[in-house]
């Protein structure tokens, strides 16, 4: 089978950490939902043309699906208007089957509830970071909202009016969002942003392999209340700090099946309460994807290091990606995107970006955390420098924090809260060394599993069937998928 440009065999697809089975079926919902969204292309090219206030003789159509872009989350359909010459726009929609709709109603929304508030907070506390033009966006209940410079002169004034208010008397941020009534409809939730062509800048994972080691481009690299995610109030247009922490991790575990653990009305006022759902998550992860163990062995394994990092906890206690920052050819930052798991989490959280190192985060052992090393100390010098000619509006001592999070091992152990299937390989290579130069004491501790849960026994029978089934499921859409490969070659 074809995983992500790599042809796998069915022992190596078996053996791979990733639920396969859910990609598959995964990539199938993808097409029947493309198909949708360009069935409705008249409705969404009229949308855009409301939203943008086109004039008659502007014209404003979707591009073909092979111009579209399919991301983890979401289904980005490029749409071309004339607006002073030509513009591109991304209508974005979120994909229900990557979100666990089905399972749990209304998480498209909270999930644009979060997006939108979080470009919303940026555009208000950070004028100087370029993100995306948020134009408008709309959610699964029918209500729509434009950006006020759409709006007319009395309405923009009003809300600059309103948003004084709101300053002065220090009530929730007011957003520059009004609700749109007046607009067509399209069957899906959707943000409809600015597009970032190649004249704002270049992916920064596109050079990274080429200048990684070039010096010369080294150097361009509001305190919360409390843990969660920013949230849009569709009832006054307010953003406010009142969501789940709504993590790319977590959307992963429960569009996979896994029950929610964090309602999305639930913040936290402490770390410790924060971690221990989390850490409850995760298991909750382990009890109900048919693919998390290998055999009766590997089970144990998973399950002693689970109980394990549970115990370790209180010895740590106290989401940018390569692709995702844009920058010119000398590496200076020209545009940030995909804001849409921006969270309020605790400071000790905070790290160097493990892409540093050009390798997956738990691949950073021998040679390759050397260099990690010697590029994080670099990263943090140059956040010391920064630091100089910025003001603080907090008293967090942002470096400091991830320096000692660096000796003190605790930046692994977050990196297991934050990884869905490598926290088991980071536990090994760098929590236990913390505690135990023997390398096989993972192995000595099995017998530890008993203490996860009283029914631990039943759990591991279960877990191994499950994951023979799995391989059967799995053998069958890889068959399956391949005569039709052959079907269409015919």
């Amino acid at each position: 089978m074809l995983h992500r440009g790599q042809l796998l065999s069915f022992e190596s697809a078996a053996g791979h950490e990733s639920n396969l089975v859910l990609y598959i079926l995964h990539q199938r919902a993808t097409v029947r939902f493309s198909r949708l969204i360009w069935d409705q292309r008249g409705s969404i090219a009229a949308l855009v043309r409301s939203h943008l206030g086109l004039r008659k003789d502007e014209t404003c159509a979707v591009l073909p699906p092979d111009a579209w872009l399919s991301g983890g989350f979401n289904l980005c359909v490029l749409v071309e208007a004339t607006v002073a010459g030509r513009l591109t726009l991304v209508f974005r929609c979120p994909m229900s089957h990557k979100l666990a709709e089905r399972q749990y109603p209304g998480t498209i929304d909270e999930k644009v509830r979060g997006e939108v508030a979080a470009y919303a907070w940026i555009q208000e506390h950070c004028h100087e970071i370029r993100i995306p033009c948020l134009y408008a966006f709309g959610f699964t209940d029918g209500l729509q909202f434009s950006h006020v410079e759409q709006a007319p002169f009395y309405t923009r004034i009003s809300r600059s009016f309103q948003r004084w208010v709101h300053r002065i008397l220090g009530l929730s941020l007011l957003s520059n969002y009004s609700r749109n009534t007046t607009l067509p409809t399209v069957d899906t939730a959707y943000m409809l942003l600015e597009y970032i062509s190649p004249e704002t800048g270049t992916m920064l994972s596109e050079t990274w392999n080429e200048y990684m080691h070039d010096a010369q481009r080294v150097h361009p690299y509001s305190e919360a209340s409390h843990i969660g995610s920013f949230r849009f109030n569709p009832r006054d247009a307010t953003i406010t700090l009142s969501n789940r922490p709504l993590m790319c991790s977590t959307m992963l575990f429960e569009k996979s099946g896994t029950p929610r653990t964090i309602q999305p009305h639930q913040t936290y006022q402490t770390t410790d309460s924060f971690v221990s759902e989390t850490l409850t998550l995760y298991d909750n992860h382990l009890l109900h994807d048919p693919h998390a163990v290998r055999d009766e062995d590997d089970a144990r394994e998973r399950i002693t290091i689970r109980t394990l990092l549970r115990a370790l906890s209180h010895h740590f206690l106290t989401d940018f990606h390569q692709s995702n920052i844009f920058v010119d050819k000398d590496w200076n930052i020209t545009c940030l995107m995909d804001l849409q798991w921006l969270c309020a989490l605790p400071s000790e959280m905070l790290s160097v970006p493990s892409w540093l190192a050009n390798c997956s985060l738990d691949n950073i052992i021998g040679k390759r955390y050397d260099h990690f090393n010697e590029a994080r100390k670099v990263f943090l010098d140059v956040m010391d420098e920064e630091a100089q000619s910025i003001r603080q509006e907090h008293d967090i001592q942002v470096t400091d924090t991830m320096r000692h999070s660096w000796s003190s091992k605790r930046v692994w152990f977050w990196a297991c809260l934050r990884s869905t299937n490598a926290w088991l390989f980071i536990f090994e290579d760098h929590i236990l060394p913390r505690f135990s130069d023997d390398k096989e004491l993972v192995v000595s501790l099995k017998q530890m599993s008993v203490l996860w849960r009283d029914d631990v026994e039943d759990v591991i029978k279960a877990k191994v069937q499950d994951e023979e089934k799995y391989r059967e499921e799995l053998l069958h859409l890889i068959n399956d998928q391949e005569q039709g490969i052959e079907n269409s070659r015919e």
